[in-house]
């Protein structure tokens, strides 16, 4: 390798580098890594690079592959813990970009407790389609991203598009390398390393493909070794405060329901309190400040015009923890207040919001005694509170069949159970049921709730998260067709109206547990996994 004692005497950087040609959004981590190993160098340190596994989501929906997206964040989590600890680091630079890639590469680093930085991908530059294109009334604007293939599949089935009209679509939603344009998972947690102290100020949004990044990979390479000479820890970057000032954050925003299982997996790791309760109090304290996409019209690229993360940190300091410290070495407070304010900015001050209350909301009731999650900020007002018959699947397949097949009834609520993370195993994304239901045009009268996950690109009256989940006897497992649901948004409530005696009666005469076999790491993971109530962990037994 070429290595010589000048080299070895210098501070060795683990760069954790998460790209594969397999993945639009991790395809331009290999140059950011080179400016990275550049500013290492620069800094006085020596870079060493080791690959990880990085999948994309969008890649895995609606298949086997699905089950496999929330596990890799553990085996993220170990492989960087396994390399750290093996070659004995002294520091790590995280690059990543995708859904569970960033949380799990932070959950990693906590682990080692070696100085760290987070670099990311950046977002993906969105899509465009004619203005006249009936696409462009899917977001009400020509600018799209990968979600409107599956809503849009519905216009070219019902014929409302031609074939090459489709195609051209499906050529044009993902024009550049980067991650989802919107506000969904990978973006949320992308602002969320920013938020927590562990990547550099104003880099969540900076373009993919913009040299503003690659000048910005170079610096976080410089950071790290500074973070070394400074032996700032994870340890004091993720703490309560940091931990509240992120779930802040997300609820300002919108951000993804995805969020809060990995807030609550890396608060474990961290070692930090932090739990459903605590959440459901901040999302009820926290109103929304913009109108990010799924919920409003506004991409990521916007919102780097507006300032970035620090714009939104800004207007929301008076609820945040000024005092939290970042890898800078700064406190939060001191990077919030190097935003500059846009007249035209459509971050709004906490005293005019879009919604008084947070973006995420934590439902509990009969059937969901541990909790529950959804997303308001994504949710028609007319679906905060809703009540329907249960139409009930014990898998995600039957569910589209019979979307597909026009069996769902207006008013319903869709359960699809056994999806959990010990059920399906992997808690897969209900992802396509709920987009199907969009294009369809039943988003605003069906709800869907499951123990399985959602896109962070999902709109719609979906529920997710539900615990205990099937699998392990949650009440969810009881639910017949026909049976009425209640759903609450604002009240937090999720209920199936039948009275205690009869779901006992039902769960004495048995549950009928679909058969799926698992080996490999599947077997592995829905063995160990815990509740998606405490972040769906690899739990040692000392969680709760």
């Amino acid at each position: 390798m070429g290595f010589d004692d000048v080299n070895l005497e210098k501070p060795l950087i683990g760069v954790v580098n998460t790209w594969n040609s397999a993945n639009p959004g991790h395809y331009g981590l290999n140059q950011l890594a080179e400016q990275a190993k550049w500013g290492i160098i620069e800094a006085g340190g020596t870079p060493v690079e080791f690959g990880l596994p990085g999948p994309c989501d969008g890649m895995a929906n609606g298949h086997e592959g699905m089950k496999y997206i929330l596990p890799n964040r553990e085996l993220l989590a170990a492989g960087v813990e396994t390399m750290a600890k093996i070659n004995r680091l002294n520091g790590l630079l995280l690059i990543g970009g995708c859904d569970k890639i960033v949380p799990g590469l932070i959950m990693g680093a906590v682990r080692t407790n070696l100085p760290s930085v987070f670099l990311g991908a950046g977002p993906m530059l969105p899509g465009e389609v004619d203005p006249d294109s009936p696409f462009a009334k899917m977001y009400n604007r020509p600018q799209l991203h990968l979600s409107a293939l599956d809503w849009g599949h519905e216009y070219y089935v019902s014929g409302k598009v031609s074939k090459q009209e489709y195609k051209a679509l499906e050529d044009s939603v993902c024009p550049t390398c980067g991650v989802c344009p919107p506000l969904g998972t990978a973006n949320t947690m992308n602002c969320l390393a920013e938020v927590l102290g562990l990547a550099l100020p104003y880099g969540a949004t900076i373009p993919a493909i913009m040299s503003q990044r690659l000048r910005f990979a170079k610096a976080s390479g410089r950071a790290v070794v500074e973070a070394v000479r400074m032996k700032l820890r994870p340890s004091e970057l993720i703490t309560e405060k940091s931990l509240t000032n992120a779930v802040r954050f997300m609820m300002a925003t919108g951000g993804s329901t995805n969020a809060v299982l990995h807030l609550l997996a890396i608060a474990y790791e961290a070692k930090r309190r932090l739990d459903l309760a605590t959440i459901a109090k901040l999302g009820k304290e926290t109103p929304i400040i913009t109108d990010l996409m799924p919920m409003g019209p506004h991409h990521m690229i916007e919102l780097h015009k507006m300032g970035g993360v620090p714009a939104v940190l800004k207007e929301l300091l008076p609820l945040l923890d000024g005092e939290a410290l970042t890898v800078t070495g700064k406190t939060i407070a001191q990077v919030a207040e190097t935003a500059v304010t846009r007249k035209d900015s459509f971050i709004r001050p906490l005293t005019d919001p879009y919604q008084p209350w947070g973006g995420v909301a934590v439902l509990y009731g009969n059937l969901a005694p541990e909790g529950a999650v959804c997303k308001p900020a994504a949710v028609a007002p007319e679906m905060w509170r809703h009540r329907g018959a249960a139409m009930v699947f014990d898998d995600e397949a039957a569910c589209l069949d019979a979307i597909r097949s026009d069996r769902i009834q207006p008013g319903s609520v869709v359960v699809i159970r056994w999806v959990g993370p010990k059920g399906a195993p992997g808690m897969p994304e209900m992802y396509k049921p709920m987009k199907f239901l969009e294009g369809k045009g039943l988003a605003a009268s069906v709800a869907l709730i499951t123990d399985g996950r959602f896109s962070g690109g999902n709109r719609g009256g979906f529920v997710g998260h539900i615990s205990p989940e099937a699998a392990c006897g949650g009440p969810i497992a009881l639910v017949k067709d026909g049976d009425e649901i209640e759903i609450d948004m604002e009240r937090g409530i999720l209920n199936v109206l039948v009275g205690d005696a009869e779901l006992e009666r039902r769960r004495t005469a048995g549950i009928n547990k679909p058969k799926r076999e698992s080996g490999g790491w599947l077997k592995i993971y829905s063995e160990q996994v815990k509740s998606a109530s405490l972040g769906a962990i690899l739990g040692t037994g000392d969680e709760k």
